[in-house]
């Protein structure tokens, strides 16, 4: 080695970086290796020191590009591929990350850091199964990892897997207490075995945590909730569930002057009232299926429960939410968007439709059935762009009592978005419902796509007739056998509020589930009664 008047600047910057690594100063040697980068260094290593750093200051597209010139100098370095595939999750493009992290875990299968962080990329790209088996082996391999615990247990515990949720909950639990999410996961099994006081001690536990914030308290309080529904202790059940909602209300309130979901509703709605409904016609569809059909609704409809039976049918394949429109929502945001939309001509519609089957190859669709169903029950308002880009899908639509909907979606806990901050109060619930009915009501009569109407009720207690004649509706042969969608259901990678029940199969226990809560449910009838009498139920 040459002495240290010997050395170049840049030799010696290489080598600082190097001791600092060694010594484990991580912040030391991602500068150093900066600046050896900017001094003309092209070391796989120091770029990859390079790239956390500039991940770490918020610039991801700088640290993809250093992470991929490793990469290049280096194909088999993990942590390039790793630093690359980090990068590249958070601009957003999962499916080249999750490509990255399979390539490290090719090399390096055993690495704990490349599986936990693959499993955010598989997760993100509703491979939950994937997700669960990494973080499982992650855990497994170092299990001093509780907030990998914890997140392998919130994700059982929201696929059904109760018995993993409870395994992996009480471990990430035990090594650090405010693991909140493995808590949460572990009082969801106590609930689904009916041990509700333990659900309700554990979770009070938490709240006592000096380190949990008021989001994880305002959540806690809603699934203390669900535990005094199943105590039959309705009315503190509905205090704990408001109470909840009321503060996550209070601290997701979104900044002002932006759009809420029920303005944007609104504002759609007007648009749809004024326009001619020659906008909303295409001549050209582009559709590799027989039969593509789109599933709408409100949330808590029943058609989650739809999708899995019709997924079981070897000539269908079902989408659960994979969000395969995302790309084309950009019309949304204005009248000026609904305005180009409309006179959009054919062929400038030909990239969405390419956007879309890439998507939906991305979440599993492989073009080999006769019938395509995607679930889309938060998208329902962007129908007229299903209506351009595809006109020769069927709908079909998932009605269910308004006042079990209302219910179910104020208490239970959605993904954060802006639709589901309008489902946290019972007024906000009952109030978002009824906007998006008559927007439907708006595109029902405005778009000349087939529409079959299903209740969900009578899907409970006429199974096979309900079925075979949606089945008809969409184009496949009916005289199937269903009689393993639970099954098939469990092994999927479902992960929704209601996958524990629809594990289960068909049952009747949330019918009429309102009636419990009948006296809070009053001062929201009014706007949910033109509905119940319109989908035919009983006042």
């Amino acid at each position: 080695m040459l002495p240290e008047e010997d050395r170049s600047p840049l030799a010696n910057r290489v080598q600082a970086a190097y001791g600092a690594l060694r010594a484990g100063d991580m912040r030391r040697a991602s500068d150093l290796a900066q600046q050896a980068i900017d001094e003309g260094a092209d070391d796989p290593h120091l770029l990859v020191l390079a790239s956390y750093r500039s991940l770490q200051a918020g610039d991801a597209q700088n640290a993809f590009g250093l992470a991929e010139r490793a990469c290049q100098l280096a194909p088999r370095n993990v942590d390039a591929l790793n630093g690359a595939a980090t990068a590249l999750l958070a601009l957003g493009r999962t499916e080249e990350a999750a490509s990255y992290f399979e390539r490290a875990l090719a090399i390096a299968p055993d690495d704990v850091d490349v599986l936990v962080n693959a499993s955010r990329a598989f997760e993100q790209l509703r491979r939950t199964r994937n997700a669960c088996d990494l973080l499982e082996r992650a855990v497994r391999l170092d299990p001093s990892r509780a907030g990998a615990m914890a997140h392998l247990a919130f994700i059982s515990s929201n696929r059904g897997d109760m018995k993993k949720a409870r395994e992996f909950g009480l471990a990430a639990v035990s090594r650090d207490p405010a693991q909140a999410f493995a808590s949460f996961a572990v009082a969801a099994a106590d609930i689904e075995e009916g041990k509700y006081e333990d659900a309700i001690g554990r979770l009070r536990a938490l709240m006592m945590v000096p380190r949990i914030g008021r989001i994880i308290c305002a959540m806690a309080e809603r699934i203390i909730g669900d535990a005094l529904d199943g105590l039959g202790r309705y009315d503190e059940a509905f205090s704990a569930y408001a109470k909840g909602g009321e503060a996550l209300c209070t601290l997701y309130a979104p900044p002002s002057g932006t759009e809420s979901a029920l303005a944007r509703s609104r504002r759609i709605a007007a648009y749809v009232s004024r326009a001619a409904a020659e906008s909303w016609i295409s001549t050209k569809g582009g559709s590799p299926v027989g039969s593509q059909v789109f599933i709408l609704g409100f949330p808590r409809s029943g058609t989650t429960l739809l999708t899995r039976i019709l997924d079981a049918h070897p000539g269908i394949a079902a989408l659960d939410e994979p969000r395969t429109l995302s790309e084309s929502t950009e019309f949304f945001a204005n009248d000026a968007g609904l305005d180009k939309l409309a006179a959009l001509p054919e062929e400038d519609l030909v990239p969405y439709r390419k956007a879309y089957w890439r998507r939906a190859a991305a979440a599993g669709f492989r073009g080999d059935t006769p019938a395509l169903v995607e679930k889309m029950p938060f998208y329902s308002e962007i129908l007229c762009l299903n209506a351009r880009l595809f006109p020769d899908a069927k709908l079909v639509f998932a009605v269910r009592d308004p006042r079990d909907v209302v219910f179910s979606c104020f208490r239970r806990q959605f993904a954060y978005s802006p639709s589901a901050y309008e489902l946290l109060t019972l007024e906000g619930a009952a109030t978002y419902y009824d906007a998006t009915m008559r927007l439907l009501e708006l595109y029902r009569s405005k778009i000349a796509l087939p529409v079959y109407t299903i209740r969900h009720e009578e899907l409970i207690v006429d199974f096979d007739v309900q079925i075979h004649r949606l089945c008809e509706f969409i184009g496949v042969d009916p005289d199937v056998s269903f009689a393993g969608y639970a099954e098939r259901a469990r092994a999927s990678d479902m992960m929704t509020p209601q996958a524990a029940q629809i594990s289960k199969g068909v049952h009747g226990g949330s019918i009429g589930r309102w009636r419990s809560y009948a006296g809070h449910m009053e001062p929201v009838l009014p706007l949910l009664q033109p509905w119940i009498a319109k989908f035919g139920y009983a006042p």
